[in-house]
């Protein structure tokens, strides 16, 4: 399996634009890069930049950063 779908919210509180400790689906394997079956929670504060940053290092992009991140989700690497 080479898919890669996310699903879930952009923002958690549209009057403020709080855009961090959002819940998110990840389905796919990755080509085998990722580890399935499981519940992650990230530490409070985690950006949802760092998982679009994450996938997309995942799939092969050689990029340090993705708007404002700061930092990769790395439970989600095999």
């Amino acid at each position: 399996d080479n898919s890669l779908v996310t699903y879930g919210a952009g923002l958690g509180d549209g009057a403020t634009h709080q855009y961090f400790d959002l819940p998110m689906i990840v389905a796919g394997k990755g080509q085998g890069q990722i580890k399935q079956g499981r519940f992650i929670k990230c530490k409070s504060g985690t950006l949802n930049s760092n998982l679009w940053l994450t996938l997309a290092n995942l799939m092969g992009l050689d990029i340090d950063s993705f708007a404002d991140s700061n930092g990769v989700i790395s439970d989600l690497w095999t």
